[in-house]
């Protein structure tokens, strides 16, 4: 479900391979450098016990949409039935500015006062759009908008996902890079020393085009009293799923408890479709589908005053019932998947469900897959605490050693202007909510399809990394280690819930300096 990953779905999906080539691919996920707390010196991520983790294949064909490919593909056979498609949607072919009229905007366009900035250069680092067509859109109306408009010159450009986190740390190392960057997660907080004070731009942005932040952006952004971001979109989640395989043994509504998803699950299983996780080191899929897993038991990361709180029977219990359930009722090589791994799986049927953004569904509907409308799509189930969902964020970050502070803010407030932000959003069709309710409760909604409008609700049930805890540096550092991904990789490669959930503590209490 992440950036980079997008145009890998389009490549696989034009073909179908067996489910043994679809185990053979999917051998294994890279590991991704990790970051210091102080954003400097990267390092390797924690492994897990005789995981081998490899970059999944990436098979060469066209195509293109949004996040996680499906290692092999689905065949496609006749082009089924498209509903009436938003003027935008992620799965288009056309170029983007042409698809994307400014026309519905949810309020009176807030377009700033335009600055003379003649002479003035940004760079910006983003990390590379799930849909193919956003990031040039993007970078059409940063030429023939703010760079007219201004006299600025500023360059875009996009790398992908897991490449985001090294050239940040780069430039903060040697003082030179990128004036904006984008960030995920609570980066914020990671990289709090070298981030410059946005908080007069925030305010402004609340008050005139968002609303105040939903909950997860505001724990995100502001650290320490000051906002060191700007959202930009937050990504939901919710569990893509075939219809028909749930009714080949007879259920016909998704289930509403996970006890009641696992138990549909292994039925799933003894017919040939598992669920699809990924237990790998990605920043996407792994870390929204574990994270609520432990919250939805009554398990959490830190309590509320920072400490470390991970080894509870509620987390014991949360690792124990996956544990329990991947042999029967997963795709056991999710192990070693990465963020591309489960849509591919999805994509070419051999999994029934799995959790992720509105990727899936949009490839499939790009490509004609006859079992479009046999996709279900539904929020986690709940556990004994609770529903809860995750979702991925992007913000906005100026990094300190810019020489053009100002200029940076100026960007900033110019894209996420109505005029700039809601034809992007509309390309990226569902894919991303607004940051706060004002933005997100616009009519564009209403243009995309019914089944999808489910991921506008996201910002409303999600909760942020170190949740009920603060959402602070060191609460980032853990989730760039994936201790808590490694927690569960380690249950269902062998290790006892105790010892998985002690070890899990150990590293957790190393990295809050509470040994």
């Amino acid at each position: 479900m992440q950036p980079e990953d997008v145009q890998i779905v389009c490549r696989s999906v034009s073909r179908r391979v067996t489910r043994r080539g679809f185990l053979t691919l999917a051998a294994g996920t890279s590991s991704l450098l990790l970051l210091s707390a102080c954003g400097g010196a990267t390092g390797p991520a924690a492994q897990k016990p005789d995981a081998k983790p490899a970059e999944a294949p990436k098979p060469a064909a066209p195509a293109a949409t949004t996040a996680p490919a499906a290692p092999a593909a689905a065949a496609k056979p006749t082009e089924a039935p498209k509903p009436a498609a938003p003027a935008a949607a992620p799965a288009a072919t056309t170029a983007p500015a042409a698809q994307a009229p400014a026309a519905t905007q949810a309020a009176p366009a807030s377009k700033p006062a335009t600055p003379n900035l003649k002479g003035t250069s940004l760079s910006v680092l983003l990390s590379a759009g799930f849909v193919p067509e956003a990031d040039p859109l993007f970078k059409k109306q940063v030429e023939e908008g703010f760079n007219k408009e201004t006299g600025a010159q500023v360059t875009v450009e996009a790398v992908g996902n897991n490449d985001v986190q090294p050239k940040i740390a780069a430039s903060i190392q040697s003082g030179t890079g990128p004036d904006i960057v984008i960030l995920g997660h609570n980066w914020a907080h990671l990289y709090k020393e070298s981030l410059a004070d946005v908080s007069d731009l925030a305010e402004d942005i609340k008050k005139n085009i968002t609303g105040e932040f939903y909950p997860v952006a505001e724990a995100y952004t502001k650290v320490d009293g000051k906002y060191l971001a700007i959202p930009r979109g937050m990504v939901g989640t919710a569990v893509h799923w075939r219809k028909s395989f749930f009714k080949e043994i007879g259920v016909e509504k998704f289930p509403a408890t996970l006890d009641e998803y696992h138990e549909v699950g292994k039925k799933l299983k003894a017919k040939g479709h598992p669920l699809g996780e990924s237990l790998g080191h990605s920043t996407g899929d792994p870390v929204f589908r574990w994270y609520p897993q432990v919250w939805m038991y009554g398990g959490a990361e830190v309590d509320q005053s920072g400490k470390v709180a991970i080894n509870s029977p509620e987390t014991i219990a949360a690792v124990k019932a996956i544990k329990d359930a991947w042999p029967e009722a997963y795709d056991e090589t999710g192990v070693a998947w990465d963020d591309t791994s489960n849509n591919r799986a999805f994509l070419a049927e051999t999994v029934a469900a799995t959790q992720n953004g509105a990727s899936v569904w949009w490839v499939a509907r790009k490509d004609g897959m006859p079992f479009l409308d046999d996709i279900g799509l539904d929020f986690l189930p709940a556990g004994p605490k609770g529903q809860i969902v995750m979702t991925s964020s992007e913000y906005w970050g100026v990094m300190k050693y810019t020489k053009n502070l100002d200029a940076a803010k100026a960007f900033i407030r110019w894209a996420m202007s109505d005029p700039v932000w809601m034809p992007w959003f509309e390309l990226c069709g569902s894919y991303y909510s607004g940051i706060g309710p004002k933005q997100n409760n616009n009519p564009i909604w209403e243009k995309f399809p019914p089944v999808v409008r489910i991921f506008q609700k996201s910002p409303e049930i999600a909760r942020p990394l170190g949740w009920p805890g603060p959402a602070d540096q060191k609460v980032s550092l853990v989730q760039s280690k994936y201790i808590i991904v490694d927690m569960f990789a380690r249950a269902v490669q062998g290790e006892s819930p105790e010892a998985a959930v002690k070890w899990a503590e150990t590293e957790m209490k190393q990295a809050y300096g509470q040994m």
